[in-house]
């Protein structure tokens, strides 16, 4: 059986023909990502096999770090999230709390009070009447809507279920409750992944439509499936309903295509692309797994999936300037050296402008490029308006721009508009000292040397010395990352001590030394100097396009080897063709309490209360109940209609284990 894997990132677009039964890649194909116009990338990535084997695939499979990238750069749809159970006052007061899990837009938040039975005493339902009434007020301005209650597992989500049917009555717009994506306890999590689902539901959606449309027009009916982030799949259908499973589809996909290609059991996986690094660990074949929810970005999240550190480094990420030094930031922007291959009016203004000799603290060799057109869309002021159809004429630099509209530079609005992923600009990005220094060269380097011209007037850096300088903050960046990752390993209980803040300046020191080492010729001096070394037995198995220009050197200033097999660069597409379906499913059995005496049992199941008196039965209930759950999961994750399925029972007590006393039953099944 043959089949085809898509990876659509944040730069390439990657596409390979899998063989199953030989377990080979038959074909592959590297194409730019079209972030205006998703089906072009996609459609030149397919039309680059051979259409002889594309004709006989059975199947296609997904995988893409758009909600990656969108949870990094903190992008996405505008989403509001229904809250019901929540005061605003205590909100308000811990608003530093929910910041930290990501929830730092204290205005996206519709809340209504009220009080679940089965937890409160005085229990009492949100005004529905009021809600019905206000929705439409509530919601206008935004695309999507997520409904979180506190304490859902006491009625069995009820509060949710019924705001979902009146808001479906009222709104025509997606929407979300966390009853289905979550068991998690920690509320803030649930509601920073039930609200990033309600944005990202717009951006999947649009993907998934893209790879249709281009299948239709080549006469091409095939079952559709998305990498979930635990490196399993599920059919198309069920990823437009839940697309925060997808958060890390891309780095989940680079892990199963990296093991794969390389052929090892044990390793650092290291994705680098176009917005982001990830890296995930290996052991005895098997993808580790994150043991408490995603954090990615700003976002702390209740999704469950690998264990892979994401951080925002790639080959288009900005280099940029302030108080003459050069940084490099986490922010994506098209590198220059794509756009003038685009539009050729890009490289006759940046040499006007490396004429001038201009000084600004803004990057004004930055172009500015419309991704989505916002006319009469409600909720951007007139400015942003402006903005957008200025730019629906083609990208124009950053002074035109501003001239346009009549304002000082500094004074563009964009970052909400940058935020929502409705326009982006264009600099320069480390693909773009690669292709300066011949490591990438698909494209011409006339418009990056130029725009090195603006840079060296603003810093007083020589042109010659930037692409060096440039390499050497990505050495030492992705140095740190994979180090974070190694310390955390080696001490798995100092995670709070692990954090970036605490470890940055004791991993530039170790990068320094490392560095020193390694340009020591002198073995004797080297034997007397005594110096800190962070080192791994873990090979570094790398994928991604820029991969192999930056990681053999890292691999060596930590003491290990840079694998980068065959096809690395298109790892993440054969993940996505290569990887399982499996459902899993979790029910909850709480011992019930009055005071002190024991009263019994009790489960919900599809919003429905089951009390027994003995733990048999209700253990007997819940293993009917979750295989129910499993099967249903099952059949919308594609998996077939008599699927594996295993049963577990674990039991949670105070005190001794086995004679404690008792406060749930976890019951989870598996399907494969």
């Amino acid at each position: 059986m043959l089949g085809i894997g898509i990876d659509t990132g944040g730069t390439c677009t990657d596409a390979v023909i899998y063989d199953f039964d030989s377990r080979k890649i038959l074909a592959g194909a590297k194409t730019q990502t079209t972030r205006d116009r998703l089906e072009t990338g996609i459609a030149a990535a397919l039309d680059a096999l051979p259409q002889d084997l594309l004709e006989r695939c059975e199947m296609i499979s997904l995988s893409t770090t758009l909600a990656t990238n969108a949870c990094v750069e903190n992008k996405g749809a505008r989403a509001k999230l229904l809250m019901l159970g929540f005061d605003w006052e205590m909100i308000e007061y811990l608003k530093t709390t929910y910041a930290s899990y990501g929830l730092d837009d204290l205005t996206r938040f519709v809340v209504m009070d009220a009080k679940v039975e089965g937890y409160y005493s005085n229990p009492f339902d949100p005004d529905w009447e009021a809600l019905r009434e206000n929705a439409e007020a509530y919601f206008a301005d935004c695309d999507s809507v997520g409904i979180v209650q506190k304490h859902p597992r006491a009625n069995g989500g009820r509060f949710e279920l019924t705001a979902l049917k009146i808001l479906k009555e009222v709104l025509d717009k997606p929407i979300t409750i966390s009853f289905d994506i979550s068991n998690e306890t920690d509320i803030l999590k649930t509601c920073a992944g039930t609200l990033l689902n309600a944005r990202l539901i717009p951006l999947i959606a649009e993907f998934m439509e893209a790879v249709r449309h281009v299948m239709k027009e080549r006469g091409m009916d095939l079952p559709m499936s998305i990498i979930r982030s635990d490196g399993t799949m599920f059919p198309e259908e069920t990823a437009r309903l839940y697309p925060v499973e997808t958060i890390l589809c891309g780095p989940a996909a680079s892990v199963v295509g990296g093991c794969e290609l390389a052929g090892c059991d044990t390793g650092l996986i290291v994705d680098m692309g176009g917005t982001t690094t990830d890296i995930a660990l290996v052991r005895s074949g098997e993808p580790v797994l994150s043991p408490e929810g995603i954090w990615i970005g700003q976002w702390k999240t209740m999704v469950k999936g690998l264990y892979v550190k994401t951080f925002g480094l790639g080959g288009d990420s900005a280099v940029r300037y302030a108080d003459e030094k050069l940084r490099l930031d986490t922010t994506r922007i098209v590198p220059i050296s794509v756009l003038a291959a685009q539009y050729p009016g890009v490289l006759p203004q940046l040499e006007a402008l490396a004429e001038e000799h201009r000084m600004s603290i803004f990057p004004i060799h930055e172009f500015y490029i419309r991704l989505k057109d916002i006319s009469g869309k409600e909720g951007y002021t007139e400015q942003e308006q402006q903005i957008c159809e200025l730019l629906g004429e083609g990208p124009l630099i950053a002074r035109e721009l501003a001239s346009r509209m009549g304002k000082y530079i500094g004074l563009l609005k964009t970052d909400r508009l940058e935020a929502d992923g409705v326009i982006i600009r264009s600099g320069l990005t480390p693909t773009d000292m690669m292709i300066i220094k011949g490591d990438f060269d698909l494209y011409d380097g006339a418009a990056a040397r130029t725009a090195l011209r603006c840079v060296e007037t603003n810093t007083g850096i020589p042109v010659e010395q930037i692409p060096d300088l440039v390499y050497e903050m990505v050495f030492r960046k992705l140095y740190k990352a994979v180090g974070r990752v190694i310390l955390k390993q080696q001490f798995p209980k100092n995670e709070r001590l692990l954090e970036p803040e605490n470890t940055e300046v004791l991993l530039d020191s170790l990068y320094e030394q490392a560095v020193a080492e390694a340009s020591d010729t002198d073995e004797v001096q080297k034997f007397f100097q005594a110096r800190m070394r962070l080192t791994t037995d873990y090979p570094l198995i790398g994928v991604g396009a820029p991969v192999h220009v930056f990681l053999p050197r890292v691999a060596r200033l930590l003491g290990t080897e840079a694998v980068i097999p065959p096809y690395a660069g298109v790892a993440n597409a054969l993940g996505a063709a290569a990887s399982p379906r499996i459902a899993m499913a979790e029910l909850k059995i709480k011992a019930v309490y009055e005071k002190t005496e024991y009263m019994g049992l009790a489960l919900y199941e599809n919003g429905v209360r089951h009390t027994f008196e003995e733990i048999p039965a209700a253990v007997a209930y819940g293993k009917e109940a979750v295989r129910r759950e499993v099967l249903k999961k099952a059949a919308m994750y594609g998996i077939g209609a008599d699927p594996q399925v295993s049963i577990t029972v674990e039991e949670n007590r105070f005190g001794h284990r086995k004679d404690g006393v008792l406060f749930e039953i976890i019951v989870r099944a598996k399907a494969v």
